[in-house]
Parts: C-alpha cells; sequence; structure tokens
C-alpha cells in the first residue's frame, strides 16, 4: 500500500511503529506497573494509581477494552397522558436523565406573561 492511499491515522501508527519499538512499549509499561511515589515524610510507597491506569492500558491492548454499557430510555409521549407521563418522570431517575440531557424545560402550564400595557385597548 502506498502512501498516498493511507489515512493520516494509518501513517502515523506505520511512523510509531517504525520509531518506537514494541519492546519499549512493554518496558515503559511494566515499569509503570511498579511505580512508586515518594511521601511528605518520605517513605517510598507504591504509587497506585499509576500502576492501575499502566494495568489497564496492558489489558486494553492485550485482551480489548471492555463494552462501555449506556442506558437507553425511549419514551413514546403520543401513547400517554400527560398525567401518566408526569407520574412516570417523578418515579424515574433515567427519565429525569434523559429529559435534562436534552436541555428541555416543560412548558409551562399557565402563562403568566401579559400583553404590554401599550398594545391592550380598553
Amino acid at each position: 500500500m502506498n502512501t498516498s492511499s493511507k489515512t493520516a491515522s494509518q501513517q502515523l501508527a506505520d511512523v510509531l511503529h517504525a520509531e518506537i519499538p514494541g519492546e519499549h512499549l512493554a518496558r515503559v509499561l511494566s515499569d509503570a506497573m511498579a511505580a512508586t511515589m515518594t511521601t511528605r515524610a518520605g517513605t517510598v510507597e507504591p504509587d497506585h494509581k499509576t500502576r492501575v491506569q499502566a494495568a489497564a492500558l496492558v489489558l486494553a491492548y492485550k485482551v480489548g477494552r471492555p463494552v462501555e454499557r449506556q442506558e437507553v430510555v425511549s419514551v413514546n409521549v403520543g401513547a400517554d397522558s400527560d398525567a401518566d407521563l408526569a407520574a412516570r418522570l417523578k418515579r424515574s431517575p433515567s427519565l429525569q436523565r434523559a429529559l435534562r440531557a436534552t436541555g428541555s424545560r416543560p412548558a409551562p402550564r399557565h402563562s403568566t406573561s401579559r400583553l404590554p400595557s401599550a398594545c391592550s385597548k380598553r
């Protein structure tokens, strides 16, 4: 495959593969999994945050990333009455989150705005 038909990410992967051998990456990740930190008291302790991140990266390369679960909420608004939908909204935190995520706000029941006095005639 010539370089003109490769995407930018494929070209980058080729350059990185040529410049940084896999053994070097494995050594860096192995070192990160043995990371330590020095506390204010001067004691050396394991750096668990760095170790866990390195282990997660190694697992992602070796096994693959786990499936990220997402909750899907579907609401059939036309089939329910407004009262039933309001009751479902009160007892369903996931429906409340979905409504907030859309940026929707319920319309006010009664308009409190009045016509400007210049527009009203008596």
